[in-house]
């Protein structure tokens, strides 16, 4: 069994609903999944409930547009001839201390890269959601990044420097992403340590401000060939 990580993404949203103060203390097991073309498109996602009290969850799929830009959308998937991610089931009733999985299937055939998130947002119970009177529901929802590769991935990332910048470009048909950025002085003191990281998509671009003008730059590259630490002179 996976250990639940704690790096996950959080939606952290304050609604106002007809109810009592409502909290439902459930973790994911994954927050990442890469879906490759040489393997059975469907994974899953255990949901733990480690509350006191029955968690209610809905879960929905968005497909993203545009990923890493200033025109990125997260659309809501609701017509049905338009599905090519499903998330099975779309609701949950976790029992405290339980637990429950929920598949997650790529329908489409390889093609383009594709990029979907999926929320895992609790929800009052049934009853208290008819319940009359005014009341604060504070509701954290967890997320996962799906990752669909294209049918040949391929790498491209284009790294350049100058006197005070690194720059980034990638210009593969797959995701690159880039962290542990990393720079000492001449003489391997004074290091400054994650200088920055993202995932870039395709087409995305980064740049990095740099402390030093003549030492190296490391970083971390991660992408559908696993991860490598690479320099920059």
């Amino acid at each position: 069994m996976l250990k639940p990580i704690i790096k996950i993404s959080l939606i952290l949203g304050l609604l106002v609903k007809t109810s009592s103060v409502f909290a439902a203390g459930i973790i994911l097991d994954r927050s990442i999944i890469d879906f490759s073309s040489s393997e059975p498109p469907r994974h899953d996602v255990t949901v733990i409930n480690q509350g006191d009290d029955i968690a209610y969850v809905k879960v929905e799929v968005l497909e993203v547009l545009n990923p890493g830009t200033e025109k990125e959308e997260r659309n809501i998937i609701s017509n049905p001839e338009q599905i090519q991610f499903v998330a099975s089931p779309s609701k949950l009733a976790i029992p405290p201390g339980g637990r429950k999985k929920v598949r997650l299937v790529n329908l489409a055939a390889p093609g383009k890269e594709k990029i979907f998130r999926i929320n895992f947002t609790p929800v009052l119970p049934p009853l208290e959601e008819q319940t009359e009177g005014l009341g604060v529901t504070f509701v954290v929802a967890y997320q996962v990044l799906a990752l669909i590769h294209p049918a040949q991935p391929t790498e491209n990332l284009v790294v350049k420097r100058d006197s005070n910048s690194i720059n980034f470009h990638n210009q593969g048909n797959t995701y690159a992403l880039i962290s542990n950025v990393r720079q000492c002085d001449q003489e391997g003191k004074n290091c400054q340590d994650d200088l920055g990281s993202k995932r870039l998509y395709v087409g995305n671009k980064m740049m990095i401000p740099i402390p030093y003008t003549d030492t190296p730059v490391t970083y971390k590259l991660t992408n559908f060939k696993g991860s490598r630490e690479a320099t920059i002179q």
